[in-house]
């Protein structure tokens, strides 16, 4: 019985030892348009990939994400990438596949990792990806970078998300 309570206590108290997200960052508000978001250790201004949508609520043929800066640091407000951070940071980039209501996504800086957009109906879209060998759709990743040099280094990256069959919380370290 004793040794039954210490693997319970181990299994509440290991996610909150394992998720190493700064608790403190604020939480993007979820929106229809939210598909995920990226935050950092260098501070708390969060980066948004929103899916754009046309007049009829499907995923626009030409831009079917939008990704932009939302400066909590600051006011809040909202500013785009710059050129720098859409080429070799932030920026994703999309071909259609044959399924009607997918996109194959690469996000610039991890092209290894696989990303698909899925709409699930109008102003419905969800990011898919594999977290921890199981199918999820991706809520947000935190980078954690040394930023000492002249560019940052990747120590680790974190991937939170939901799995689609059991609706489990998922989650994954990389470390680099």
């Amino acid at each position: 019985m004793e040794k039954l309570l210490s693997i319970l206590l181990i299994i509440m108290i290991f996610p909150m030892v394992v998720f190493s997200q700064n608790e403190k960052y604020p939480i993007p508000p979820k929106t229809d348009t939210l598909l995920f978001y990226i935050q950092r250790n260098h501070n708390s201004n969060t980066i948004i990939y929103d899916a754009k949508y046309d007049e009829n609520g499907n995923l626009d043929k030409t831009e079917p994400i939008i990704v932009y800066w939302r400066r909590y640091d600051e006011q809040g407000q909202k500013m785009e990438l710059r050129t720098i951070e859409k080429w070799h940071a932030y920026g994703v980039e999309w071909e259609k596949s044959e399924n009607i209501e997918i996109y194959n996504i690469e996000l610039v800086a991890d092209k290894k990792h696989k990303f698909w957009l899925q709409q699930l109906a109008p102003y419905k879209s969800v990011i898919i990806t594999e977290i921890n060998k199981k199918r999820s759709i991706l809520n947000h990743i935190y980078i954690f970078a040394d930023n000492s040099g002249l560019w940052p280094t990747v120590k680790y990256i974190e991937l939170f998300g939901t799995d689609t069959k059991t609706k489990e919380t998922t989650y994954e370290k990389i470390i680099h």
